[in-house]
């Protein structure tokens, strides 16, 4: 007799994996899993997530505890609930068209056969347009302002930079951290910016700031040096995993693990953790999280990696550029 079908795992196809032995409470640790794996691309914008249900029972958690983290999700603005369907991850919001290209094919065929008609040649044509385009390409004051909202100074001026290297030469990416705009410095100025960006899962916080404009959300991905970097560490080595957050140690441990599978001794903790300084005493190289470079100077003696991200790229093409080049469809190409 054969034996009888078995049901779907309705997790198979979410990264979803909690670590007991960490010291970090299992309903913070399910809620980091979930904002940063939106944030970093790993659970796709407008995926349908498990019910409650059905992640309390597929992770062993509370009922209550599954229900809480989507809860405090929701009001982060990081999923919604559409009654009778289901929980969703938040879609990115829909973006004002670039320029109509068919337009621009048509005016300037209309503008090269009257050239045509008053007796200019296509070499003179081609000059001048070619004079025109180089001014136009040298204008400052045609370019786009764009904010980036990060959490930490340094941090987000890397992102800028890396930013502002996928724009035009006119235009001007400004890096600001959410504590600089609730000390309203550089407030005024900030909302003055054509396009605003924040890190996906500070979306609602930097909303908040910005009553009346749309701002859009960025997610990031480790940066290739980091990526390289834990992939050229020693087999041997004794490495200290120290997060920022406490409820995204779980993830960023599992991280480090991703890009260095060949390390097996691993202590992970968190830069608020008691048990911080032990682990870092009996580590030979520290891999930090963005934001807990207080280790630097508890350790200064041992080699240390800063994990570092950089905008996801993908974003940058189907989100930030569409967003940018909206902004001066009414100016000059």
């Amino acid at each position: 007799m054969s034996s009888p079908p078995t049901s779907p795992d309705p997790l198979a196809d979410w990264p979803f994996s909690l670590d007991r032995s960490l010291d970090v409470p299992i309903g913070a640790q399910l809620r980091g899993q979930i904002e940063y794996g939106i944030a970093c691309g790993e659970i796709p914008r407008g995926a349908r997530l498990p019910s409650v249900r059905d992640l309390s029972q597929g992770l062993g958690v509370a009922h209550v505890t599954v229900a809480q983290v989507y809860k405090d999700l929701q009001a982060q603005g990081l999923i919604v609930t559409a009654r009778g369907r289901g929980t969703f991850v938040a879609e990115v919001p829909a973006t004002a068209p670039g320029p109509d290209l068919a337009r621009l094919h048509q005016l300037l065929g209309d503008a090269l056969r009257q050239a045509d008609r008053e007796g200019y040649s296509v070499h003179q044509v081609r000059g001048v347009l070619n004079v025109l385009l180089a001014q136009t390409e040298r204008a400052p004051a045609d370019g786009v302002t764009v904010l980036l909202v990060g959490l930490f100074a340094d941090a987000t001026r890397s992102y800028a930079a890396g930013l502002q290297a996928a724009l035009r030469p006119g235009d001007r990416v400004q890096a600001v951290t959410l504590g600089e705009l609730r000390q309203n410095q550089a407030l005024a100025q900030a909302r003055h910016a054509d396009v605003v960006l924040a890190l996906a899962h500070r979306l609602a916080e930097t909303r908040a700031l910005f009553p009346g404009t749309e701002v859009l959300p960025v997610g990031f991905i480790p940066s290739q040096p980091t990526r390289a970097a834990l992939a050229e560490l020693s087999p041997l080595a004794r490495l200290a995993v120290v997060a920022t957050f406490e409820e995204f140690l779980p993830t960023f441990l599992g991280g480090v693990k991703r890009f260095a599978p060949h390390v097996q001794a691993l202590r992970a903790t968190h830069i608020h953790a008691e048990n911080l300084q032990e682990v870092l005493d009996e580590c030979d190289v520290v891999v930090y999280a963005t934001g807990s470079e207080l280790v630097r100077s508890l350790a200064a003696h041992k080699p240390m990696l800063e994990y570092r991200h950089i905008i996801d790229p993908h974003d940058v093409e189907r989100l930030v550029l569409p967003a940018v080049q909206a902004c001066r469809k009414d100016g000059p190409l």
